[in-house]
C-alpha cells in the first residue's frame, strides 16, 4: 500500500478521517504520509480511499 498526495478527490472515493481508523491503520498512514514508501495493507483501507491526515491522501494499493 502506498499513500498519494492528492488535490483531487473523486466523488465515488470514500473519505476516512484520521481519527477515524483503527490504531494500526493510524500508524499506517503516519509512516507513509508524505514518504515514497510502501507497507502492507491495512485493514481500514482500501484502493481508492481517500484519507484526511496533515493533507488528503489517496490509498494505492500493490
Amino acid at each position: 500500500m502506498r499513500l498519494r498526495r492528492t488535490g483531487v478527490i473523486p466523488p465515488d472515493a470514500r473519505v476516512r478521517h484520521y481519527d477515524e481508523l483503527g490504531e494500526d491503520a493510524q500508524i499506517v498512514v503516519r509512516e507513509l504520509a508524505g514518504r515514497p514508501r510502501t507497507a502492507p495493507e491495512a485493514d481500514d483501507l482500501d484502493d481508492g480511499d481517500v484519507v484526511k491526515f496533515t493533507d488528503y491522501y489517496r490509498v494505492r494499493s500493490r
